[in-house]
């Protein structure tokens, strides 16, 4: 009875570890994973051709992916839809979430200047003084206010300037309630819904606006092009990214080129979900270099010109993700 007891015990422990691992610690390289890509998107936007999408997810990328980070991954592309149709499919999802909106959202559309500088202060109070030296060529001394004050409009212009572009149904999102598919709030909500595809694709814009948008989104005029976050209903990664395609398909670049490009983009992402690198910011020839300015083609002549440092920085969290 005594030995029953402490086969009991013993399963009851390890279940509780088990369930307390965090989706921050590395996974194993000796095991093979499979990744599925799921592809969201606006038919009025510049976009892949579905053998684009071939080509990028091929062997290549899964040979790519094993040279660079050591694991043996492979990408399925699972399927693809279109935004009217996700949006009525997860419109639940935003309903439930609707205090979220309230309590985070910030409408660029119709704005209070003193409370976007106030968000805009307190985002930035977040990073450190040389991080924003970096990004907005501030003094260290200047204070948070004057920075937020100087930001401010040009954060309004830049994301006004992409959503009343002239594209097809643009407009009927834009007035309605599908707004909500343009801002990164919406997505860092459904993301931790999904249940099978660890990497979600969308050729739309996303714009930051919401409160405790991080230092990089600001300086990149109001926009994010990726969202981690944890979700553990992704195995074994338990983390999830959101990808915006829209600033690779407007760079000057030639098709094959953005195509190589996001393939390393693609693996620096995995980076952050099955070893958990973290971004680094002073380091260009590394794959976790940060991509500043949504400049593709120089963070990627820095990785493939040079010789490739090894990442060391690992991540304590995903910071994008929303507190319920």
């Amino acid at each position: 009875m005594k030995y029953l007891n402490n086969i009991i015990y013993l399963f009851f422990i390890s279940i509780v570890i088990f369930s307390c691992t965090k989706s921050t610690e590395p996974l194993s390289k000796e095991k093979n994973y499979n990744v599925n890509i799921t592809y969201i998107e606006d038919d009025g936007i510049n976009s892949f051709e579905p053998k684009d999408f071939i080509d990028i997810f091929d062997d290549d990328l899964s040979k790519l992916t094993y040279e660079i980070l050591g694991y043996k991954i492979k990408y399925n592309l699972k399927n693809g839809t279109d935004d009217r149709s996700f949006y009525r499919a997860n419109r639940s999802i935003i309903l439930n979430n609707a205090y979220i909106f309230k309590r985070d959202f910030i409408d660029i559309r119709n704005i209070d200047y003193n409370v976007l500088e106030n968000d805009i202060k307190n985002s930035l109070s977040n990073e450190t003084s040389m991080h924003i030296k970096n990004m907005f060529g501030y003094d260290y001394g200047t204070p948070l206010e004057i920075i937020a004050k100087n930001i401010a409009p040009s954060y309004i212009e830049s994301i006004l300037s992409v959503w009343n572009s002239p594209v097809k149904s643009r407009n009927e999102l834009l007035v309605g309630s599908r707004f909500m598919m343009y801002t990164a709030l919406y997505w860092r909500i459904v993301a931790e819904e999904f249940e099978d595809s660890a990497i979600v694709i969308v050729n739309i814009p996303i714009a930051a606006n919401y409160r405790g948008m991080s230092a990089k989104s600001i300086a990149d005029g109001g926009f994010v092009d990726r969202i981690v976050v944890e979700n553990n209903h992704i195995k074994p990664c338990k983390s999830i990214a959101v990808i915006s395609i829209y600033n690779f398909l407007n760079s000057d670049m030639d098709n094959e080129t953005i195509k190589k490009m996001f393939s390393y983009y693609i693996v620096q992402t995995m980076a952050m979900m099955f070893p958990k690198y973290d971004i680094d910011r002073e380091e260009k020839h590394s794959i976790m270099s940060e991509v500043k300015g949504f400049d593709y083609f120089n963070w990627y002549s820095n990785i493939i010109n040079f010789q490739l440092k090894t990442p060391y920085k690992t991540i304590k969290e995903y910071k994008d993700t929303i507190k319920r």
